[in-house]
């Protein structure tokens, strides 16, 4: 009888997951899967294949051939150009065929730029045919249907940085062709191709507007990433001594890892996020290894942004969603490569998790190298994997050494043994769904993807200016949902290295994807290349010298009336921190105490009153101070403390007459904030302008 009963079980669970996978494919079930986030740690029921028609340069035709291999002319700048599919006639009118799919399959990612960096605007229509119609489905500008200000709200689609960018499911049963009335400039569309006997319910405006509720919903979740664990999360509060691990064992028996969340005592250090290590193991094997900033996508040092997958906060947590199944045991484990110690808090959240014959475990790996010689062309790759799996994403950290674009590069991504790669994109920058690198070195995110850092910007310091400068650290992140890459033997996920000067870079990436057991990669834990951090360059250099700050005084130039024996008066260089200061550094005044008092003069600039403006910073072993300016104090006092050094911004002192052609600043320490850790200070520079 129990057997019976045992085999009956059997057959009602073979009989639900039949019908669950009856249901067709369709803009709901696409919907639904986007913002779930157990699907992706299962191989798919209905098993596809990622695919990418783009305008990468057709003269790429294998690797034996490096000229044409690396060719970078990879969009259509006249009517030589051929980077498409071919043009036809419909009703009297040219167009140009940029997607052509024959079978079941759906369109998950779209991608075209501006054509002018500093113009959105295009009179280019845009159509896309489905199942063999005559008629497009779907019609309209260019640009507009797929950047958020369009038919398509967002976040499905939206503008990113001078791109159109669209993650809203286009299913279709039998064909897909995509055209332009104009000729193209640079365009990806990207598409999963289902087996033939797939059942896929083909987009129709009234299927769209009747899912508009769903589609409302599904957005509003992208906004407001959030994990629903009822367990009290396992927590680790610990200082890390040098070179030492320390774990967390999650409990026993079949379940999945909800959420993780890491913070660092302090990211005063930028390359403490890439000198200390996340290590996780399930079921007794490691399927995690990857410095802690390329995992949470910050890069090195602390850059916050929010993502559908991963958030790491302005107040230092870096945490994320990814759901890691296991099946026996696992094991969450941080690990110090440094010389200093470092303070963690690490918490760990898990739920129930039902072990199938699709259940996948999931892996991060890091890649680092520096140098990385620019000259001769060449492809660096991310991962190689060898068996079954899903990619699922990556964060790219590059150090440039020089002012020019660096990212030229086109990823090169081959599936299951192909001997030519089924997705060949148009620019490293165009991967990571933004274009126009040269100039485009700002701030953005979006739940699949971001710049979390690019020259001296990020989210707290924000490019206000036209420059194109592109020298140091960038960070790249993109995590997939409808858009990941299954395969079934193997996956080689390659970047060009293409910039446009003959120069040595530094690159580093952390991967993600879900595996069985059986699949390796070609990526081992590489200690001593994580701390091998690439330094940065002289930022300066390039443009001719730092910027000061208008109508402005350096402290390292003005003359210092006073100050008590043993304080010292050090020039420091600020550029591995956020924000902005004056030729990027500041005079740090060292070994002050409390009622310590230090003058400067200031040279005036006209006979009448002036305004001065002070710019000063904040750290954590930063005093109180009072200032006074030709004895007049201001008021009140201003705290200097900070967890980490960020500049105060200005610091309005008032309207004064000169003595003698000068103005003599009094600086006393009069305190200092609970938390903070000294007396010290830093001071960077004075503006003095006409008063009113």
């Amino acid at each position: 009888m129990k057997n019976y009963l045992l085999s009956l079980f059997a057959i009602l669970l073979a009989i639900s997951a039949n019908v669950q996978a009856a249901e067709p494919v369709s803009i709901r079930s696409l919907l639904n899967e986007m913002i779930d986030r157990e699907s992706v740690a299962r191989f798919p029921a209905y098993e596809f294949r990622l695919k990418q028609h783009s305008s990468y340069n057709r003269a790429s035709k294998t690797p034996e051939d490096p000229e044409g291999w690396f060719n970078n002319h990879d969009f259509n700048s006249n009517d030589k150009d051929k980077n498409f599919i071919r043009t036809e006639e419909n009703n009297g009118e040219q167009e140009w065929v940029l997607m052509d799919h024959e079978g079941p399959g759906a369109l998950v990612r779209t991608w075209m730029p501006f054509r002018n960096a500093n113009r959105p605007s295009t009179d280019t229509r845009i159509r896309v045919y489905l199942d063999g119609a005559t008629e497009p489905t779907l019609e309209g500008n260019m640009l507009g249907l797929f950047d958020g200000s369009g038919l398509i709200p967002y976040p499905f689609a939206h503008q990113s940085l001078r791109s159109a960018v669209s993650f809203f499911p286009i299913p279709y049963a039998k064909s897909c062709k995509v055209t332009v009335t104009d000729r193209p400039f640079f365009f990806q569309f990207t598409f999963r191709e289902y087996a033939a006997e797939t059942p896929v319910e083909t987009f129709t405006m009234s299927g769209f507007n009747d899912a508009a509720s769903q589609i409302d919903e599904v957005g509003n979740l992208l906004r407001h990433p959030a994990v629903s664990v009822k367990t009290e999360p396992q927590t680790l509060s610990a200082t890390l001594e040098p070179k030492a691990e320390r774990s967390i064992e999650l409990p026993s028996g079949n379940a999945a890892v909800r959420s993780l969340s890491i913070k660092l005592g302090s990211y005063d250090d930028p390359s403490v996020t890439r000198s200390v290590i996340l290590k996780m193991e399930f079921d007794g094997q490691e399927t995690v290894w990857c410095p802690v900033g390329d995992f949470f996508g910050t890069g090195i040092g602390l850059h916050p942004f929010q993502g559908w997958y991963r958030t790491v906060s302005e107040g230092g947590t870096m945490s994320c969603r990814w759901v890691m199944p296991y099946q026996t045991s696992g094991k969450i484990s941080l690990v110090n490569l440094n010389d200093e110690p470092v303070a963690v808090i690490m918490k760990v959240q898990t739920g129930d998790w039902t072990w199938d014959d699709r259940s996948l475990y999931f892996n991060a790996a890091w890649r680092g190298q520096y140098p990385v010689p620019t000259r001769p062309f060449s492809d660096w790759n991310y991962v190689t994997l060898q068996g079954r799996g899903v990619y699922v994403g990556d964060t790219l950290t590059i150090m440039n050494p020089v002012e020019k674009w660096w990212g030229e590069g086109d990823e090169k991504i081959f599936v299951d043994g192909e001997d030519f790669p089924s997705i060949f994109g148009t620019g490293t920058e165009d991967y990571y769904a933004y274009s126009w690198g040269g100039i485009s070195t700002d701030f953005y995110e979006h739940p699949f993807h971001a710049q979390t850092r690019s020259h001296l910007y990020d989210k707290l310091n924000r490019k206000t200016s036209g420059e194109k400068n592109t020298q140091g650290y960038s960070t790249e992140t993109r995590t997939r949902a409808l858009d990941t890459m299954p395969f079934g033997s193997s996956l080689q996920l390659d970047m060009e290295v293409w910039s446009w000067t003959d120069c040595e870079m530094g690159y580093g990436v952390g991967t993600y994807w879900y595996a069985d057991a059986a699949t390796r990669s070609n990526r081992s834990p590489a200690p001593q290349e994580a701390l091998n951090v690439p330094p940065l360059p002289n930022m300066d250099a390039a443009s001719g010298g730092p910027k000061s700050f208008e109508n402005s005084f350096e402290f390292e130039d003005l003359a210092v009336v006073s100050k008590p024996k043993g304080v010292e008066l050090n020039s420091q260089s600020l550029t591995n921190y956020r924000g902005r200061w004056s030729k990027n550094g500041h005079v740090l005044v060292k070994g002050t105490q409390l009622g310590d008092v230090i003058e400067w003069a200031i040279p005036a600039q006209s006979p009448g009153a002036e305004k001065l403006v002070l710019h000063a910073t904040k750290s954590y072993d930063f005093a109180t101070l009072r200032f006074t300016v030709n004895g007049i104090a201001i008021e009140p006092a201003i705290d200097l403390f900070s967890e980490k050094p960020t500049p105060t911004g200005a610091i309005e002192l008032g309207e004064f007459s000169s003595i003698d052609g000068a103005y003599t600043l009094q600086v006393e320490v009069v305190g200092k904030n609970r938390e903070s850790s000294g007396f010290r200070f830093g001071i960077d520079c004075v503006s003095v302008t006409p008063g009113s």
